[in-house]
């Protein structure tokens, strides 16, 4: 969850083969979008990330393999041994082949990269470790905005993925289908969330991460059944009425009411550009207003999509922020 002043994302991190691709007959409009609404598993792979160090266990007592290293968390493994790894699973099954009781790690420090040795020492189970907690990748949820009709290419977010404070640059990653399985209602000062399953189905993979969210090609997204729309212009956005569309724990897109409060005009590709306000009685009582997962949610105005919610205000969650939908266009173009 990322903090902006009294703001915070609603995309939420919740923990540390082959595919057939659909050939589709795209519209030819440049403006025209297959709309979203759909909630949505979100996998990145981040490479090696050290995020803590402990005391191993061994016959002889706790040990700590990292001492006389030069580790810090927020590191990233590189390589161990002049070997390339790229996940935990591959870090494990290097440490298993060597015959040493210490390696050199290759480490990325923010654009530094330099080299450590560290310990290897066993447990009292006879597994090779470093005493080092990793992550290798960030799980979370969202919700889908459009896909492009001209390529096919979807857009969702509203937001961009942020990584130890910083925007996320990697494109290993893809969106998944997701079943959402029950809401944590938002209160002031306490933020809400859609909890999700993620499916193992793959119906997009990530191309690139910007502030205005995560863009990449669908698979297996059904456009035969989404509705075409076309995307407003910055300057065709009102203050009023308009309505958003999102999938709570009946597993449907909806739409609700919302109020859009002001406009932030923009001439360039910026953060928080509309704000908003929850007035469906509907989603006020089934979520308080708006609560993580959301982000991406359509925004539509006089039958145009204006919008995705990417914000929402923590202490008031009927109040939040959108990003303007002709930035994410330009994103999938």
């Amino acid at each position: 969850m990322k903090k902006i002043s009294k703001l915070f994302v609603a995309l939420t991190f919740l923990l540390f083969s082959m595919f057939t691709i659909n050939i589709i007959s795209y519209a030819n409009s440049n403006n025209s979008v297959y709309i979203g609404g759909e909630n949505i598993g979100i996998k990145v792979n981040t490479g090696i990330v050290v995020i803590g160090k402990y005391e191993v266990e061994t016959v002889n007592g706790k040990v700590s393999p990292w001492k006389n290293s030069n580790i810090e968390i927020g590191d990233e493994i590189l390589s161990v041994n002049g070997l390339e790894v790229k996940d935990n699973a591959n870090l494990i099954k290097v440490l298993k082949n060597i015959n040493s009781n210490t390696t050199k790690l290759e480490i990325m420090r923010g654009k530094n990269r330099f080299f450590t040795n560290i310990d290897i020492v066993l447990t009292k189970n006879d597994q090779k470790s470093l005493g080092l907690y990793i992550k290798d990748k960030l799980l979370g949820v969202g919700t889908i905005t459009f896909i492009n009709a001209e390529n096919g290419n979807f857009a969702s977010l509203g937001h961009g993925i942020y990584y130890d404070n910083n925007l996320y640059k990697g494109n290993n990653g893809v969106i998944l289908d997701s079943t959402v399985e029950s809401i944590k209602k938002g209160i002031p000062g306490d933020a809400g969330e859609i909890r999700s399953t993620l499916n193992n189905k793959v119906i997009g993979y990530i191309g690139k991460n910007t502030i205005s969210g995560l863009y990449g090609k669908s698979i297996n997204t059904n456009f035969d059944k989404r509705k075409l729309i076309e995307v407003a212009d910055v300057e065709e956005v009102q203050i009023g009425p308009a309505k958003i569309l999102t999938t709570l724990d009946d597993n449907i897109v909806k739409e609700y009411n919302i109020e859009i409060i002001s406009l932030e005009k923009q001439e360039y590709e910026q953060i928080k550009g509309i704000k908003i306000k929850i007035v469906d009685d509907n989603l006020i009582n089934k979520t308080g207003g708006i609560v993580q997962g959301m982000s991406g949610s359509p925004i539509i105005q006089n039958d145009k999509l204006v919008g995705a919610i990417s914000h929402v205000v923590i202490d008031n969650p009927t109040i939040g922020y959108g990003m303007y939908a002709e930035w994410m266009l330009n994103n999938t173009k």
